[in-house]
């Protein structure tokens, strides 16, 4: 079956300054993928590449069989890509149900669903709150919601369980596991790392702006690689060991 995204050598610089370095990946319909890697690594700015915030320098970037390479944002989310942010922006003038309506015209979803996905992300209770009064539980929730308007076919959700309580972050799995399993193919960068293994099926890891480690396996085996944990965990690799 023909891949949802496909990178090919997909490069990004600013001037001399390499943020994204000859990056490869298939990403299988339906399969939630993560993504971790050090602070400055460039997880987000392969996001940005992805959704289109940034153009590429070189390579190639298909989605759902078709070369999207040179399009904008907005054409990219409305063949059915839908990216939330680390630090939620919603219309904070405007409630809940009206934040979902604008991201639906925008992404070219249907607003008669919008119950449905209120329901989904635990905000029906909310759809006539201001969303300025919103905990930040809530708000990550309006960011899933408001993606999910767009009716994507792949959502990439950028460090989604940052400054949530556990008990939090566990409501947060269990609301993305169910998106999940209604087919909708993720990438989802996250330092959360027990989070993030609840979801995915399988994880890389960038290394400044290199992906290093494609692990085809469980992520609990990627998590024990030595190489992965001197990079990302800082535990030195000894050499001598046996």
């Amino acid at each position: 079956m023909q891949p949802i995204l496909s990178l090919v050598g997909v490069n990004k610089s600013f001037g001399a300054l390499q943020v994204a370095d000859n990056i490869s990946l298939d990403l299988p319909r339906g399969q939630a993928l993560g993504i971790i890697g050090p602070n400055g690594a460039g997880k987000s700015t392969l996001f940005n590449l992805i959704g289109g915030a940034l153009p590429v320098s070189s390579g190639e970037i298909r989605f759902d069989g078709q070369d999207i390479t040179r399009q904008r944002a907005n054409q990219r989310c409305r063949q059915g890509i839908a990216r939330s942010f680390q630090i939620p922006h919603p219309f904070t003038g405007m409630s809940v149900y009206e934040n979902l309506l604008v991201a639906a015209s925008f992404g070219g979803g249907k607003t008669d669903q919008a119950r449905d996905i209120l329901t989904r992300t635990g905000l029906l209770d909310k759809a006539n709150v201001q969303v300025g009064t919103l905990s930040l539980l809530e708000r990550k929730r309006l960011e899933l919601a408001r993606a999910l308007a767009t009716q994507p076919k792949l959502l990439l959700l950028d460090e989604i369980a940052g400054g949530l309580t556990e008990g939090e972050c566990q409501a947060l799995v269990r609301t993305i596991c169910d998106i999940r399993d209604s087919g909708v193919s993720i990438i989802w960068i996250e330092h959360i790392v027990h989070a993030l293994v609840a979801v995915v099926e399988r994880l890389i890891v960038i290394d400044f702006g290199k992906i290093i480690i494609i692990a085809q396996g469980a992520p609990a085996e990627v998590m024990a690689t030595p190489l992965v944990q001197e990079i990302y965990m800082g535990i030195e690799i000894d050499d001598h060991a046996a």
